[in-house]
């Protein structure tokens, strides 16, 4: 009398498994392409903004007459967003696969003619300058998380947070530090 029970030999359950590694294959490849990243060009607005704020709050910093506690929470203000640029400009690296050339944070001007009069430098930014840049690029970073994701939407989260912190907290006036 026949078994009922079907004999499965190793020749049936290799030529099984490669069946089904073909259909794993041909299925993965019928499948949506993951979406590209985000532009990394967007990212160069932030890093522009972190470069002019850091400038802006060194400046204002180095005022004259400015009361202590200020000018150390404009400094640390100052070195939050250098702080930022650095980290902007490493995930533009990443993304592009290159690296960039390091930025120095002071221009040289040329020396002018001998004898020539170099023209005073410009009056010192104001806290309420300072309090503005950052208000700027909090909410230019705040646009630009809704757009993106995963380390990208959390850095420029961290540095929304950040620079509302900063004119929130750290600079509002009558506040701790003016």
């Amino acid at each position: 009398m026949p078994s009922a029970v079907p004999v499965i030999n190793r020749r049936s359950v290799l030529a099984g498994g490669a069946a089904l590694a073909v259909l794993g294959v041909g299925v993965s490849a019928c499948s949506k392409p993951r979406p590209k990243p985000p532009p990394v060009e967007e990212l160069l607005t932030p890093l522009n903004e972190a470069r002019r704020d850091s400038a802006v709050a060194s400046a204002a910093a180095a005022a004259v007459g400015l009361a202590p506690q200020v000018a150390a929470a404009l400094t640390v203000v100052a070195a939050q967003r250098t702080a930022h640029a650095r980290a902007l400009s490493t995930e533009i690296s990443r993304v592009t696969n290159k690296l960039t050339p390091p930025t120095s944070e002071t221009t040289r001007s040329s020396p002018g003619p001998a004898g020539a009069a170099a023209p005073p430098p410009p009056p010192p930014p104001a806290v309420s300058d300072v309090i503005d840049t950052l208000r700027a690029s909090a909410e230019s970073a705040n646009r630009l998380v809704a757009t993106s994701s995963g380390y990208r939407a959390g850095l420029l989260a961290s540095i929304a947070a950040s620079c509302t912190a900063s004119y929130t907290v750290a600079l509002v006036p009558g506040g701790p530090s003016v």
